[in-house]
């Protein structure tokens, strides 16, 4: 089964809207073309074919989530970065890289960006203009 580049664009696009799908894989036209365009493609047998085949595979990992039980939240992943991070019988790679995870989780490393806006854009223009 090949699709054109458009066509897959289309199909890794598509959550329910062959409009927005047909806008987002690069078709041109107004909303009108655009959703005839979409209308298009979902009859298709190649996209039906490939969307039927995403459907698969995206049920097939809902079934292996399902099968383990569920997803683990937030507070479970914290609770066990910390007990990895704090178990000295863990290697001292496995207690550093689950004390980095629980801290991006708690968001402590942020970059601090000081921007300074007191020129303007207008001078800063000219100054380039000055450079060329």
């Amino acid at each position: 089964m090949s699709l054109t580049a458009r066509m897959q664009a289309f199909v890794d696009a598509y959550a329910g809207n062959a409009t927005e799908a047909a806008k987002a894989a690069g078709y041109p036209g107004n909303a009108k073309a655009l959703a005839s365009q979409g209308s298009r493609l979902l009859a298709n047998a190649k996209v039906k074919a490939a969307l039927a085949l995403r459907s698969a595979k995206v049920e097939a990992v809902r079934s292996d989530v399902a099968a383990a039980g569920r997803i683990a939240t937030r507070a479970e992943r914290q609770a066990f970065w910390t007990a990895t991070m704090l178990d000295t019988n863990e290697e001292m790679n496995a207690r550093l890289k689950a004390s980095e995870l629980l801290g991006k989780s708690e968001v402590d490393f942020t970059d601090k960006v000081k921007h300074d806006a007191s020129d303007s854009f207008v001078s800063l223009l000219l100054e380039a203009q000055k450079r060329e």
